[in-house]
C-alpha cells in the first residue's frame, strides 16, 4: 500500500463495495448535519442512501474500517467520489431540465455543475474525456485528527489518475473544503454562488415561483465549484497530499 494512504493500526483503508451502502449511507446523515447545507436543512437518510448508490458506480470510492470493533459495524470513514462523461452529464441535465431537482440541495449542486460545463474546456479538447467528482466525504467524529481525510484523499485521486481520468472536480461546501482545495491541493474556481442568492423553482410541487430556500446562510457565503487537471506535469501536486 502507498505510504500516502499509511493509518495507524488498527485502521484499514480499502475500496468501498456494494455491501457497504448502508453504513455509508448511515455516517453520511452524521456527518453532513456538520456540512453548512446540511446544518442548515437538515438531512435526511434518503441522501444518504443516493450518496451511497452514486459511489459504487465506479471504483474511485474508499472506506476506512476499524478492525478493531466488534461486529459488522467496522467503517468509521468514507470518500465518495463518480467518474463523469460527458454523456453522463448530459443526461443529468436533461433529467433536471424535465423533472426539476429532488430538493433545493439537489437543486444548487444541479446549478454549479451548469456553472461549471459552462466554464471547463475538458470536453472541449477531448469529447472522450473523463473527470473524477469528489462527492462526499465522511470521517466519525472520534476518528478525527488521525491522517483518515488525507488517506482518502490520497487513495481517491490516485485512482483516478490509474484510470485515465483528465481532471477531478469538487463543490466545496465549507470554509474547510474550500481552503483544503484551493490553498492546499492548487484546484482552480469555476463558479460560485451566494448561498442567500440562490433561487429555484419547485417543479415537483407544482410551483412556477422562484425562492430562496437559503435566504440566511452566510457561513461561508458561497458555495464553490473547483477542477483540477491531472496532467503529468501535475502529478506531483495531485498526487500524494500533506494535510
Amino acid at each position: 500500500m502507498s505510504a500516502s494512504y499509511a493509518l495507524p493500526d488498527p485502521l484499514v483503508l480499502r475500496p468501498m463495495t456494494v455491501d457497504d451502502k448502508d453504513a455509508v449511507a448511515a455516517l453520511f446523515c452524521e456527518t453532513f448535519k456538520r456540512e453548512p447545507l446540511g446544518a442548515y436543512c437538515g438531512v435526511a437518510l434518503s441522501e444518504g442512501q443516493s450518496v451511497a448508490s452514486a459511489a459504487i458506480q465506479d471504483p474511485v470510492s474508499f472506506v476506512v474500517e476499524d478492525t478493531s470493533l466488534e461486529g459488522p459495524q467496522r467503517l468509521i470513514a468514507f470518500r465518495t467520489s463518480c467518474i463523469l462523461t460527458a454523456q453522463s452529464i448530459a443526461k443529468k441535465q436533461r433529467e433536471a431540465q424535465e423533472e426539476g431537482s429532488l430538493d433545493a440541495i439537489q437543486a444548487i449542486l444541479n446549478h454549479m455543475s451548469d456553472l461549471w460545463m459552462a466554464k471547463t474546456n475538458i470536453f472541449k479538447t477531448n469529447p472522450e474525456a473523463k473527470v473524477m467528482k469528489f462527492i462526499a466525504l465522511g470521517v466519525d467524529s472520534r476518528y478525527e485528527g488521525r491522517g483518515v481525510a488525507k488517506a482518502l484523499l490520497n487513495a481517491s485521486m490516485d485512482k483516478a489518475k490509474e484510470l485515465g481520468c483528465d481532471a477531478v472536480m469538487v463543490v466545496a461546501s465549507a470554509f474547510a473544503t474550500q481552503h483544503l482545495f484551493q490553498n492546499r491541493l492548487g484546484f482552480d474556481e469555476m463558479g460560485k454562488i451566494p448561498y442567500a442568492e440562490f433561487t429555484w423553482i419547485d417543479k415537483r410541487r407544482g410551483s412556477s415561483v422562484e425562492e430562496k430556500p437559503f435566504p440566511n446562510l452566510y457561513q461561508p457565503e458561497f458555495l464553490i465549484m473547483l477542477e483540477k487537471r491531472l496532467t503529468a506535469a501535475a502529478d506531483d501536486q495531485a498526487g500524494a497530499v500533506t494535510l
